[in-house]
């Protein structure tokens, strides 16, 4: 047992983020460090499952059980409820120093031990819900619901595994609606994933009277938002074609923002990011330069493929992450950092290969063991079977303590 101090913080309560912050917490919990303090940071008071928001746009009650309170996260790991030794913060990251500090849009200063960077990327709404209070959060996804069941035509432009599952759950439920889907791509779905599947999803989205457009980059004025209200809409494409809409989804290019980076790379005199915003880590989500050994990017916000930023991906990365702080806790890096030799552990992951989309309730496609389900009805059970019943949101949700989605 050790009882001195340990600062960890968690900026950004991702996929990733909470599966690191209980990997470490479990240190105080157990008594092996009683003194050791998670800080979990997020600009939200709730954590919203967005991997549901498809069946949420057709299915209110689904919607409503999509958002958890995240002050609850950490309750289960404090040795003495009494005495908490967890805290969440509500407010956003406005810069990390060299000197071990964050600094906060609440006006806090922070100083830490070990700092896990996991604020994600941003996609448009429903996919991402910015409020001011969960109450209004859900009440912005009740809304859409609403919306959704009052439009005629709707336009989901990208087609990706989010594109096809929402204009799937749109299409399934209303089958008199107008519901386009525009892609920019030869083919529906990632790139890293077989074909069978993408053949497969165009030919079930067509079943359900989906008119599939490929091969077609929309023209997006700059001031156009998304933000899920009826709305009548012309839109060009490259093409030349014009697409009319009176409500439109955009699910394409989520973007990785690390403002919060600006004032370190100052300091250092060195660039810590891509040009997309990604952070630049090591093998072992430390960041990848030599003074801030007990940083880590953990999640979409690092600058790992695209074939390694899925959910499943996002929990394996933070257990490698979570595994390589509580070495360095152990090894005492906190306090002799110059004297300390450790070994850390290495993320030697391949990109996904396994998929599930679903395409309403009773159709998809999936890609298991290298095998691609696309046309094929066993593909429709399988997919209904593992994902398609609740998007793993019950998976989700045993992660937060009983009551946290009340």
């Amino acid at each position: 047992m050790s009882t001195r101090d340990i600062h960890v913080v968690v900026v950004g309560i991702s996929t990733a983020g909470i599966a690191i912050s209980k990997a470490i917490a479990t240190l105080s919990k157990d008594g092996r460090y009683p003194n050791l303090h998670v800080t979990i940071i997020d600009r939200n008071s709730y954590w919203y499952y967005m991997i549901g928001a498809p069946r949420a746009v057709v299915d209110k009650q689904f919607g409503h059980q999509l958002f958890f309170r995240q002050d609850t996260l950490l309750t289960p790991f404090e040795a003495d409820p009494l005495h908490p030794k967890h805290r969440f913060i509500q407010a956003s990251l406005v810069a990390v120093n060299s000197n071990k500090t964050i600094e906060l849009s609440n006006g806090e200063k922070l100083s830490f031990d070990y700092l896990l960077l996991s604020t994600g990327a941003t996609n448009s709404f429903p996919a991402n819900i910015i409020a001011p209070s969960l109450e209004d959060a859900r009440s912005r996804l009740l809304q859409l619901h609403d919306d959704v069941k009052q439009a005629k035509s709707i336009l989901v432009i990208g087609g990706g595994a989010v594109g096809v599952e929402t204009a799937g759950e749109i299409a399934a439920e209303y089958p008199k609606k107008k519901v386009t889907l525009v892609h920019s791509g030869a083919r529906l779905l990632p790139p890293n994933f077989k074909s069978g599947i993408s053949d497969g999803a165009v030919h079930k989205l067509q079943q359900l009277g989906v008119e599939v457009v490929l091969n077609e980059r929309m023209v997006i004025p700059v001031e156009t938002s998304f933000d899920g209200t009826i709305r009548p809409l012309s839109l060009k494409g490259k093409s030349g074609k014009t697409y009319e809409s009176d409500m439109q989804f955009l699910t394409i290019g989520p973007k990785i923002r690390t403002g919060y980076l600006e004032s370190l790379e100052t300091q250092l005199g060195t660039k810590l990011r891509e040009a997309n915003g990604a952070i630049q880590i090591k093998s072992t989500f430390q960041l990848n330069h030599e003074l801030l050994p007990t940083v880590f990017a953990v999640g979409d916000v690092n600058s790992l493929p695209a074939g390694n930023k899925y959910a499943m991906k996002a929990v394996e990365q933070a257990q490698v992450a979570a595994a390589n702080v509580i070495t360095m806790i152990e090894a005492c890096f906190d306090q002799h950092e110059k004297a300390c030799k450790i070994s850390l552990e290495n993320w030697n992951s391949s990109e996904a290969s396994m998929i599930f989309v679903p395409i309403g309730r009773n159709l998809g496609v999936a890609q298991v063991g290298g095998v691609a389900l696309g046309r094929s009805c066993v593909g429709d059970i399988i997919v209904r079977n593992v994902k398609g019943k609740d998007y793993f949101l019950a998976k989700a949700a045993s992660g937060f303590p009983s009551g946290a989605n009340a």
